[in-house]
């Protein structure tokens, strides 16, 4: 079933776009967790729904596989269904495929291992995905997948913070890597901050996969606290719109969750979108024009919802 959901929402009082001359298009979708090839023919399909919408690029933010078993097979599978896209398709890890793939009923993998077949297959140097790949900046170092671009006055970034907690387990292997991975996400965001200020950007997206517990308190220890203290304080100083997108909950919504460490204070330049995960599955269309006060705006696209809807 195709329906066209809550087209032009926006957080906050504007409800709709204005009319701008060239606003830009891109977008978003995660979480395709069927592993069955009937999912699978239904994830092509996905990708030629986006196709119609013609945006100017795709974000995939995480998670091409549930729970099942790490395999070679979900992967292969997802590059296919990123390869139907027409423009580009940045991709942003999730959890499934790597950093689960050490429990029980995953498989007998290292999750290192399997986070670099993801590199090699997904994250291409200094490029997306793609019919039509664009050039991306990515970070030095351990995590490329960390990438940044810019079009018609807005900053894109991508940072490695998939679910479950981050990717932190209680073992000396996750706890390393997360603290490696947690200093990078933290520099990369803070060089989006001063890419935003140095080219006077309209706003900010940030893509990730975790759901970072919104509203949890401040000084409940998650692997997330880091980011979001620094999305609230040092993104609020920046003066401009931030949109941050994940995955991983598999809840379409659009609101302003954030709230300052008095824990009452909203963090209103953060609107938040995630968006669907499976068993819905669709996509959502952003908009953003610079003659929105708010800047973004959405439609979303949901292209098969829960059983017997």
């Amino acid at each position: 079933m195709f329906k066209a959901l809550l087209s032009g929402i926006c957080a906050g009082a504007v409800l709709c776009a204005s009319v701008s001359a060239e606003p830009l298009r891109f977008a978003v979708f995660g979480d395709i967790q069927e592993e069955t090839a009937e999912g699978h023919a239904k994830d092509l399909a996905l990708a030629e729904r986006i196709n119609e919408a013609n945006p100017e690029f795709t974000v995939f933010v995480g998670d091409i596989q549930g729970g099942g078993p790490c395999t070679d097979q979900q992967r292969e599978e997802a590059v296919e269904v990123f390869s139907r896209i027409n423009g580009p398709l940045v991709f942003v890890p999730g959890d499934n495929a790597w950093t689960d793939c050490k429990l029980k009923g995953k498989g007998d993998w290292h999750p290192l291992e399997r986070l670099e077949k993801l590199r090699e297959a997904l994250v291409p140097k200094g490029k997306s995905l793609g019919k039509n790949p664009m050039p991306l900046v990515q970070q030095k170092g351990e995590y490329r997948e960390n990438a940044r671009w810019m079009r018609k006055g807005i900053v894109f970034v991508t940072l490695h913070m998939p679910g479950g907690n981050n990717g932190l387990y209680p073992d000396r292997y996750a706890f390393e890597e997360y603290e490696r991975r947690n200093k990078a996400n933290l520099e990369w965001l803070q060089a989006a901050y001063d890419e935003v200020k140095s080219k006077n950007a309209k706003g900010l997206v940030v893509l990730f996969h975790g759901n970072p517990g919104w509203d949890d308190i401040y000084w409940r220890a998650t692997a997330y606290r880091d980011f979001k203290s620094l999305l609230a304080n040092e993104g609020e100083e920046l003066g401009v719109p931030i949109l941050a997108v994940h995955g991983d909950s598999h809840i379409f919504r659009v609101d302003k969750p954030l709230k300052f460490k008095d824990g009452r204070t909203r963090a209103n330049h953060v609107t938040r979108l995630e968006v669907f995960g499976s068993p819905e599955r669709g996509y959502v269309l952003v908009t953003a024009d610079e003659n929105n006060p708010e800047i973004f705006s959405f439609s979303a696209v949901e292209v098969e919802g829960h059983p017997g809807q």
